[in-house]
């Protein structure tokens, strides 16, 4: 079976299960399946009729009770799924706690094998299943579990935390509840998989489709394995997203202001910026301009200080010198730190920067091309446009994330360290240990660092335009004070790489990167203004707690839900959410 799979828990920590179990099959959303024991569950899974593959929206939780179950069913964890024999399982799971399957091996004989595999469809749809609903076009609504109110209309529980016993049975709106979550993500992605998208993450699909665009031993060409260590020395010139807050509007409610975002930034430098390609040529000293290998990265070092009335664009990580990991520097002080940049960024930089005792050290240089990705970017456009036009929303939604998706698959890193599983038997839970790091195949981290390069140039370079009215950024957005469409800024709600004035806001405030709130709606839209709430790590449950005047650092709200695993699998946890500098 191919299917969606869901599991409802209860909230108690001594008493920690699966109280209900909802199965969709994907491409056949008739077949619903349901129940309220995990071990009915894993029997349907054991099914030797057939291997299955079940998806849960985030594996990383409902993925424990299976962990545990399988522990405390005599199962064996291995390493190496080549390993896998009668009553095994095995893992992907990543450094940082991120699942990316279980696979479990219920009987072997010969070269036939009775499995099922669970994926996280998180890793393919990363948005929530009431959004997923939406975007898709499913037809349905994320439902909400009902609650229980006393005579007097005060809450006693909200269906989520209410106690259900062993051998619940389940009432006709918790069935209802479980159906519509799981047969919405099997709608998604049985739209996903007719368009062929079936492997297990988004990045992966897109570049499947991009070898597939341009020809597979053109791609080898384009982007052949560089040695570790020439990986080494241009991974450090790859940097993320540029996310900045002008200082002088911290803390400060703006009265008023315009939101702009470009339109697909990534696909838009992709398809309108050199791009490098091929085996890297390393030059001692200072690159000379070869018309052969016009693109480059620069080894330097050299103090530096912010020109007046310029952007910070300078981070230096994992510095053993005074340096913040986020921050953007303004001065280097007496310390001549060693950068590598690309030549994108080079250029940038000597552009903000008054610079003093530079020396330029080596580098490595690069043939270019600005065709590479059209091929690619101008199927997945017309898709989503004629899709849109033809009210397909799955479709196009498909389109808007192969888009976006492409691109940071060239950034792999060659080293990965997995966590494992392993059972506790004194405290009778699931702990993980880090194993050793382990080598795989990177792709090309020369594309990598370029399309960032340039992602950051065009978002930097458009807020330095409007630097006096420039309140912050955040990779692909400008949030400007004022509501005068700025004449320095290519302004067009479509086109590709152009900026779309995204919200005009009334009040905002704005306290660090990627925190902030403004009150606010669409262009000539009929709705009325609404508090838009951004800060990073805080749950949505925490917004209506949110008011301009308790916004600020070290402030607490109530409604953060965080894991804690107990014996059984794993529950949520009520703590207060505090913004920190």
């Amino acid at each position: 079976m191919l299917a969606c799979a869901d599991f409802e828990t209860t909230t108690l920590e001594e008493d920690c299960r699966v109280w209900a179990y909802g199965i969709c099959e994907i491409g056949n959303p008739d077949n619903f399946i349901y129940g309220n024991d995990i071990d009915d569950f894993m029997r349907i899974c054991a099914d030797k009729q057939e291997n299955s593959t079940y998806y849960f929206h985030n594996l990383a939780f409902d993925g424990d009770f299976i962990l545990y179950w399988l522990e405390r069913n005599n199962f064996e964890h291995v390493k190496d799924k080549r390993d896998l024999e009668n009553n095994t399982y095995t893992t992907l799971i990543s450094d940082m706690g991120q699942f990316y399957s279980i696979e479990v091996c219920f009987n072997k004989k010969g070269h036939k094998t009775n499995k099922v595999t669970f994926f996280d469809s998180m890793k393919i749809l990363n948005f929530s299943v009431a959004q997923i609903a939406e975007d898709f076009g499913t037809g349905l609504k994320k439902l909400e579990m009902e609650s229980e109110f006393d005579e007097n209309g005060d809450l006693i529980n909200d269906g989520y935390s209410k106690i259900r016993e062993i051998g619940h049975e389940l009432t006709t709106d918790e069935i209802m509840y479980l159906r519509n979550d799981v047969e919405i993500m099997a709608r998604a992605l049985n739209t996903m998989f007719e368009l062929g998208m079936n492997k297990m993450t988004i990045g992966s699909d897109a570049l499947h489709e991009y070898k597939n665009t341009i020809d597979s031993k053109l791609y080898k060409r384009l982007f052949p394995q560089l040695p570790l260590d020439i990986d080494k020395v241009i991974r450090k010139s790859y940097k993320g997203g540029f996310t900045y807050l002008n200082e002088k509007y911290k803390g400060k409610v703006i009265n008023g202001g315009l939101v702009f975002d470009v339109n697909s930034l990534y696909p838009s430098v992709m398809y309108n910026d050199s791009m490098p390609y091929g085996d890297p040529l390393y030059f001692d000293g200072q690159y000379l301009y070869d018309k052969v290998y016009p693109l480059y990265v620069q080894i330097l070092t050299c103090q530096f200080k912010l020109k007046k009335d310029h952007i910070p664009m300078i981070q230096i990580k994992k510095s053993i010198y005074r340096y913040s990991d986020t921050e953007y520097l303004k001065d280097s002080g007496d310390y001549s730190p060693v950068l590598t940049l690309t030549s994108v960024d080079l250029e940038l930089f000597l552009d903000h920067y008054d610079v003093f005792n530079l020396e330029y050290i080596s580098g490595y240089k690069f043939k270019s091309s600005t065709t590479m990705f059209k091929k690619y970017i101008d199927k997945w456009i017309t898709e989503k446009i004629e899709n849109k036009k033809a009210k397909n929303k799955g479709k196009t939604q498909v389109a808007k994330l192969m888009l976006n998706s492409l691109y940071g698959k060239f950034a792999v890193s060659p080293t990965v360290t997995s966590k494992y599983p392993v059972y506790d038997n004194e405290k009778d839970y699931i702990r993980f240990v880090l194993g050793e790091e382990e080598s795989r195949k990177a792709l090309y981290i020369p594309v990598g660092a370029f399309i960032t390069a340039w992602a950051r140039n065009k978002t930097i370079r458009s807020a330095q335009k409007v630097y006096h009215r420039f309140i912050y950024a955040d990779t692909d957005s400008l949030h400007l004070e004022g509501y005068d469409i700025p004449e320095g800024l290519d302004v067009d709600e479509l086109k590709l790489g152009a900026w779309d004035n995204e919200l005009i806001f009334s009040k905002g405030k704005y306290l660090r990167a990627k925190t902030y709130m403004e009150f606010g709606k669409k262009p000539k839209s009929n709705e009325e203004e609404k508090w838009k709430i951004t800060c990073a790590g805080m749950p949505s449950k925490c917004h209506e707690f949110v008011e301009l005047e308790n916004f600020d650092i070290g402030a607490e709200y109530e409604g953060k839900l965080q894991k804690k695993r107990v014996p059984g699998g794993t529950i949520l946890v009520e703590k207060e959410f505090t913004i920190r500098e």
